[in-house]
């Protein structure tokens, strides 16, 4: 079976596999979080700039859910060295991703987060500039988690700064 044709045979469910685990894993690291972020967090002193709580998770979600159509657009493409670093820088950046909130919320390594979001930012445009080439839907989906790690660096800054 050619593998192209595995990937294409059935594109909802393929793309609603890969939307369903970024959406777990996203989901299972605000929960393993939850109790800092409800502690800790609270008695930060914050930047003006910083969204109301509630507003994180519907964010998250929808950039979780942009993330996840990049990742099957491009994942779908036909095989070549190009797709294949994509979709290995792409998954080691969502493992940098997923470990922030541990980093941040549960080890309280403000610094070390600040780091890591700058790690992301850099990486997020260079998959954006990566997957421009082979489809430019996926690279624009990048653009909205970009702007929200932006925030996020100012946000981690600002707290590493303040407390």
């Amino acid at each position: 079976m050619n593998p192209t044709n595995t990937r294409t045979r059935h594109p909802v469910v393929s793309f609603l596999v890969i939307a369903a685990f970024f959406q777990l894993m996203g989901g299972l690291m605000g929960w393993i979080t939850s109790q800092d972020v409800d502690d800790w967090y609270q008695t930060l002193i914050r930047s003006p700039l910083t969204p109301p709580d509630a507003a994180f998770g519907i964010v998250w979600s929808i950039l979780y859910f942009l993330l996840s159509a990049a990742f099957w657009l491009v994942w779908k493409k036909d095989e070549s060295r190009e797709r294949t670093i994509a979709l290995r820088l792409f998954a080691g950046h969502m493992v940098l991703n997923w470990l922030w909130s541990p980093v941040f919320f549960t080890a309280h390594a403000v610094l070390p987060a600040f780091a890591l979001i700058l790690v992301l930012i850099f990486t997020g445009a260079m998959l954006a500039w990566l997957v421009w080439p082979q489809d430019r839907r996926a690279a624009f989906m990048f653009l909205p988690y970009l702007g929200w790690l932006t925030l996020a660096g100012h946000l981690t800054h600002f707290i590493w700064q303040k407390n």
